[in-house]
C-alpha cells in the first residue's frame, strides 16, 4: 500500500477547528494585504474585523507539525484574475502553548492557478518543503512550468521583517 501524503498533510489531521481558527487569525495579518493606507498599523486591534472578513477567503490547504513543533502551512487565497484562480503561500511557523507566534517564515509563493492545478502543484511543493528538499528546480528560470513566483532572482523573503523584499 502506497503512502498518501495528502492524508498526512490534511489540516484536519493536525488541527482542531479552534486551532485552525487560531492559526488563521494569527497568520492572516502577514498573508493578507493590510487595510488600504494602514501598512504601519497592520497589527492594530482596530483592524480585527477587516482581517476576520478577509480570512474567510483564505484556505488552509496543507498543514503539518513536525516532531520539533515546527508548523508547516500552505494557505491559498483568491487571486486577481479574469478567470477564477488562486495563489498560495507555503511557509513555516512556531507557536507557544497559547498560540502566540514565536517564529514565522514564508518559504514560497505560487503563481496564480486554477484551484485544481494549485492543489496538485502546491502539494508537491509543500511535501518538498516539509522534507527540507530544494525548491530551486520549481523557481523561474529553472522550471518550464509555473510553480513558484517568489522567491526569484530579484525577490526574497526577509525573515527579520517578515516580508518580501526586492534586491
Amino acid at each position: 500500500m502506497g503512502c498518501d501524503s495528502r492524508k498526512d498533510y490534511n489540516p484536519d489531521s493536525h488541527l482542531s477547528i479552534m486551532e485552525k481558527d487560531k492559526v488563521m487569525t494569527t497568520l492572516i495579518r502577514y498573508l493578507a494585504k493590510p487595510p488600504e493606507g494602514y501598512e504601519a498599523e497592520r497589527f492594530d486591534k482596530k483592524h480585527d474585523a477587516y482581517y476576520m472578513e478577509v480570512a474567510g477567503r483564505f484556505k488552509i490547504v496543507n498543514y503539518f507539525i513536525d516532531s520539533k513543533g515546527e508548523h508547516y502551512f500552505l494557505i491559498s487565497r483568491p487571486a486577481a484574475s479574469l478567470m477564477e484562480k488562486r495563489v498560495a503561500t507555503g511557509g513555516k511557523a512556531k507557536f507557544d502553548k497559547d498560540w502566540n507566534l514565536i517564529d514565522y517564515e514564508e518559504v514560497f509563493r505560487t503563481w496564480k492557478m486554477k484551484e485544481e492545478e494549485l492543489n496538485k502543484k502546491g502539494l508537491l511543493l509543500f511535501d518538498l518543503m516539509v522534507k527540507g528538499q530544494p525548491l530551486e528546480p520549481y523557481q523561474m528560470p529553472n522550471s518550464k512550468e509555473e510553480y513558484i513566483e517568489f522567491p526569484d532572482q530579484r525577490t526574497y523573503y526577509d525573515k527579520s521583517s517578515r516580508s518580501w523584499k526586492v534586491r
